[in-house]
């Protein structure tokens, strides 16, 4: 499997892990919490699979851009959230420094 592929991998297992604990606080279940777990143990196994052929930080900083951007699609799409304009531009940096590192 192809480095940013694993790493797109791991940051969406991470992502679910993000949602279902913001779902724990509406009601939390022994259900949500194995969700939790098994997705970060799922994201960390991508993350060393990842590791082992690529350097830590272009890893991290993809893990990183992936997650601003999914968790940021998620939120507006599933939680109804909204940015303001300074958030905005912090995730824009944020993607921005990941495409530089990338390519």
């Amino acid at each position: 499997m192809a480095i940013p592929l694993i790493v797109l991998a791991s940051a969406g297992f991470y992502c679910i892990a993000m949602i279902a604990m913001k779902s724990w606080w509406v009601g939390p279940s022994p259900w949500i919490l194995i969700a939790i777990a098994g997705a970060l143990l799922i994201a960390g196994a991508f993350e060393v699979l990842a590791l082992k052929q690529e350097r830590l930080g272009i890893v991290y900083v993809g893990i990183l851009g992936a997650e601003v951007l999914i968790i940021g699609t998620v939120s507006i799409l599933l939680f109804g959230e909204s940015f303001t304009a300074r958030e905005v531009a912090g995730i824009a940096l944020v993607l921005v420094g990941t495409a530089l590192a990338w390519a």
